[in-house]
């Protein structure tokens, strides 16, 4: 069973746009690691749902969806090619992939991610390489990856519930 205390704490309230953004992101980042708590590698795979959407899953999707958008859109880098005959393949996890492995690379993602935002200003315009067209600002996609994490956070919260009956924010 993968031990996550629950460290988080609200963003300060004096903090720069940039920080708050970033803040309240961490906080749902560290939000969805919570809903693993003391639960059996059976229990993190168990599909509640008629989808792939599992709480092991949602963290491998959200360690691709921020190397998409801050590694690859903000930062450059080439983008990893999806399987194209399978777009939802980053929710299946792997026999070898452990929970305490998908936590640990997901929290270091995410501080690579917090620092190639920290790097770009937020009016600067980017654009991902699989979508054609678009031009983006950083601060647009800091709000996204919020929207993005908090909802997947709420997905979550549900299927803990369902799985064991434990709530929480």
């Amino acid at each position: 069973m993968l031990q996550v205390p629950d460290t988080r704490h609200g963003p300060s309230p004096d903090l720069d746009e940039r920080e708050t953004l970033i803040a309240f992101l961490d906080y749902n980042r560290e939000t969805v690691l919570t809903k693993l708590d003391g639960l059996p590698r059976e229990a993190l795979l168990q599909r509640v749902a008629s989808s792939r959407t599992t709480l092991l899953g949602i963290v491998k999707h959200l360690i691709h969806v921020e190397e998409r958008w801050f590694v690859a859109a903000i930062g450059g880098a080439p983008m990893r090619a999806r399987n194209p005959d399978d777009r939802d393949a980053e929710w299946l996890v792997d026999e070898d992939e452990t929970a305490a492995d998908l936590a640990t690379r997901y929290r270091v993602m995410w501080a690579r991610s917090n620092e190639i935002a920290r790097a770009a200003s937020l009016d600067e315009h980017r654009r991902r390489a699989d979508r054609p067209g678009t031009d983006l600002t950083v601060r647009w996609i800091l709000v996204h990856m919020l929207e993005e994490t908090a909802r997947h956070a709420g997905h979550a919260d549900i299927l803990r519930e369902l799985i064991d009956g434990r709530t929480g924010d």
